[in-house]
């Protein structure tokens, strides 16, 4: 509107100027009087004056309106370079939205990211906005276009890019008024800002974790002036944040921390920029408590520190965890007694103490005597609650540098430290055996328990912790083979006589495979007719290098391994092929016995077995008699009572061996159904001088016979004692008298080559029980 009122105000006094000149001119020239041919001269110098000051002044104008116009153009130039290095450095790109032709403008750099020419119109655009946004668009628009005034707005939205993805822009514009105060178009920048959002989302995550971290956190600037905390360092440490605002870190100190741990501190972080560790801090009311911290340090731009963070976790509750760990790893829980892993601990330390003190000590092994049938007839509850009471009854004799551990089972430990000689500790032994003399009331049962205690002296006896523990575990051996309610003390015999018997039930298993072992059969023969009527089946090992090892020896030791129920079935397995062989051969034997351990009768499967072997021999049931000790079927005389009825509905002899030597139930066992009962050697090799063996075998045959039940009467080896046992009515007999074990091809002989077969007896003193 000026430039084109200029031109026109330029115009006017143009026409005007040139009108006047032409006016006055004329009329001057007249008034001069000149003649025709001066007044055309005239004329003519006058028009030229006219175009060459015209012109003059046209150029003078012309020039000035192009400096002028060169001058704008320079301004408007600059003007849009700044423009456009201003939208560079800020990342921004110019838009432009025609609101009558719906043409939007989008300056170069804008255009490319969006991957559409510089031009386009709305449609088009709405194409690369994202669908979840364009309602949030339409109804923003309309909410500017209603607006009466150009207020400016700021909006985000996403866009779809050349590449496809989809990225955050924040537009920033005004609506533009025409001079009728309609809309005419909006305009203003765009800004990518996908990544400042995606650092306004970490830092609202990373606002979050600091504020709901159970972890405290405390950030100081470069000079160690707390600037932050979090709610949890509030909860640890009792400080609220504007108490500790502008503080020092030093403030926390518990002062169990000297220089040197603060200097090493500072010096590590110094070094390597970060540092964790267990620190003890105070709180605000003054407890000291630790703490797991770790520090870092924060540099700025230029590389300098700006800042300190720490971040800590009260380990209190780890504390106290690590103690009560610890304290369960060391003790038992049942009595609260140091168990085993401490016990051995504390034995290692004695023993180094006293390597370099010259002092000797001692450790007891204290084994409760006949413990699991407190178990096994009360429960393990009362046995649990026996064991506590006598781990306390025990605790009560302990003096100085003495240790009571509880080593499993019922078996306890006892660490003398300061025992000076075998006396002080056989001492010691009877003290611990005389406190359980008194009986324990437990849960409404006065129970009465006794002790073994193996005992090792050190360094005299053993040089290391297992030494020592391995010979007082001899040394108890010794003393529950003793009789029980004893104390033994360690010697260099038992540890022979230990590793013998390891070497021996290693060479025991390896026997079971290699075939080594051997079935002997004694015979077993009516005392009135004095006939053979059976044999009985006793194992004998054939050692390759010992030569035959009599059952005494290894028998203990198969039963304390597991082996002698195979050894069993094995003996059960050859004795009926055996017998099987004899009658084939035409020897009229009656019957083959065979010991039942009562381990491999405990199983409650020897019924089974028993049928197998008896199916795969071919042996008719009846001429198998199964010999069952008396304590085997009074550990569980009903379920014994079951199996024995199982037995005997197969058909097989079924006997009691060494009856006597129990604790039988004349009620129970009335209702065994066996057919003989094995009166034990220990009686027999009395007779007939002690009168007490002779009234126990009186009363047993007796008892038998009023029964219907058969007696046998082992280990007879005197004529004296078949007579006496004859005119007592013993039924059957075994022993040396007769013959003693032997192979089954030299019996086998034997009754071929004695016809009929009587036995007379031996006059070889054979020492009893070697069989």
């Amino acid at each position: 509107m000026t430039a084109s009122f200029s031109a026109w105000r330029l115009t006017l006094a143009y026409l005007l100027a040139a009108s006047l000149w032409v006016l006055f001119s004329d009329s001057q020239l007249i008034a001069l009087g000149l003649s025709l041919e001066q007044l055309e001269r005239a004329q003519l110098l006058k028009g030229l004056a006219f175009v060459g000051v015209t012109g003059v002044l046209l150029f003078v104008i012309l020039r000035t309106h192009h400096r002028q116009h060169q001058r704008s153009r320079e301004a408007l130039q600059h003007s849009e370079k700044r423009l456009q290095q201003a939208l560079d450095a800020a990342q921004d790109g110019l838009w432009d939205w025609d609101l009558q032709s719906h043409q939007l403008y989008f300056s170069p750099g804008y255009a490319a990211l969006l991957g559409s020419p510089s031009e386009i119109d709305q449609p088009q655009w709405l194409e690369h906005l994202h669908p979840h946004d364009r309602e949030a668009f339409e109804r923003t628009l309309q909410q500017r276009l209603e607006a009466s005034n150009p207020v400016p707005y700021e909006i985000n939205y996403r866009l779809r890019q050349a590449d496809n993805s989809y990225r955050w822009i924040q537009f920033r514009g005004r609506l533009l008024f025409n001079p009728s105060g309609h809309a005419e178009r909006l305009i203003g920048t765009a800004c990518d800002i996908t990544q400042r959002r995606r650092d306004e989302d970490s830092l609202r995550q990373a606002a979050a974790v600091f504020d709901a971290t159970q972890e405290g956190v405390l950030v100081t600037d470069a000079e160690q002036r707390i600037v932050h905390c979090n709610p949890a360092f509030t909860r640890i440490t009792g400080y609220e944040q504007a108490e500790i605002l502008g503080q020092s870190p030093s403030l926390l100190k518990s002062g169990r921390h000297d220089k040197g741990f603060y200097d090493n501190l500072w010096h590590t972080l110094q070094q390597r920029g970060s540092w964790s560790g267990e620190v003890w801090n105070r709180r605000k009311n003054g407890e000291i408590y630790p703490q797991w911290q770790c520090i870092r340090v924060i540099h700025d731009e230029q590389g300098e520190i700006s800042h300190y963070v720490a971040v800590f976790s009260d380990i209190s509750a780890l504390k106290r965890s690590q103690r009560e760990l610890d304290y369960l790893a060391h003790h038992d829980p049942l009595s609260n007694l140091p168990n085993r892993l401490l016990f051995t601990e504390r034995v290692e330390h004695a023993l180094e103490r006293d390597r370099s003190d010259q002092h000797t000590g001692a450790v007891l092994l204290i084994d409760l005597d006949h413990f699991k049938h407190i178990n096994e007839s009360l429960g393990h509850n009362i046995g649990d609650l026996l064991l506590k009471a006598v781990g306390e009854r025990l605790g009560e004799q302990l003096g100085k540098r003495m240790t009571l551990a509880r080593l499993g089972g019922d078996e306890f430990g006892l660490l003398y430290e300061q025992c000076q000689s075998a006396e002080q500790a056989a001492v010691m032994a009877q003290r611990l055996q005389s406190c359980l003399a008194t009986g324990f009331e437990v849960a409404d049962h006065e129970l009465f328990v006794t002790a073994s205690i193996g005992i090792c002296l050190y360094p005299e006896d053993a040089q290391d912790v297992a030494q020592v523990l391995r010979n007082a575990d001899s040394a108890l051996f010794k003393a529950k083979s003793g009789g029980r309610e004893s104390y033994a003390f360690y010697s260099q015999e038992l540890t022979a006589h230990a590793h013998q018997r390891v070497e021996l039930a290693s060479a025991l298993r390896h026997a079971l495979d290699s075939q080594e072992l051997r079935v002997y059969y004694q015979p077993l023969l009516c005392l009135h007719s004095q006939q053979l009527i059976g044999v009985e089946a006793l194992v004998r090992w054939e050692h390759p290098q010992r030569g035959l090892v009599g059952p005494g020896e290894f028998i203990p030791i198969a039963e304390e391994t597991g082996l002698i129920s195979a050894i069993d079935a094995w003996v059960l397995q050859q004795s009926c092929r055996q017998m099987v062989a004899w009658q084939a051969a035409g020897i009229n034997l009656q019957f083959v016995a065979v010991n039942i351990s009562s381990r491999l009768f405990s199983r409650g499967e020897l019924d089974l077995r028993v049928a197998e072997v008896l199916s795969d021999s071919g042996l008719p049931a009846a001429c198998l008699e199964l010999e069952v000790t008396e304590s085997a079927v009074m550990d569980d005389p009903d379920t014994a009572l079951r199996l024995l009825e199982r037995l005997r509905n197969l058909g097989v002899r079924l006997a009691i061996d060494d009856f006597g030597t129990g604790y039988s139930s004349l009620a129970r066992l009335k209702r065994l159904p066996v057919h003989k009962l094995k009166l034990d050697q220990s009686f027999v090799a009395g007779l007939p001088d002690d009168q007490d063996d002779i009234a126990i075998t009186r009363a047993v045959i007796a008892l038998g016979h009023s029964m219907g039940l058969k007696i046998l009467a082992e280990g007879i080896e005197r004529v004296e004692q078949l007579e006496l046992l004859r005119q007592l009515g013993c039924d059957h007999g075994q022993g040396y008298h007769f013959g003693r074990p032997q192979p089954a091809a030299a019996l086998t002989e034997q009754l071929e080559n004695a016809q009929p077969p009587v036995y007379h007896g031996s006059n070889s003193v054979i020492r009893p029980g070697a069989y």
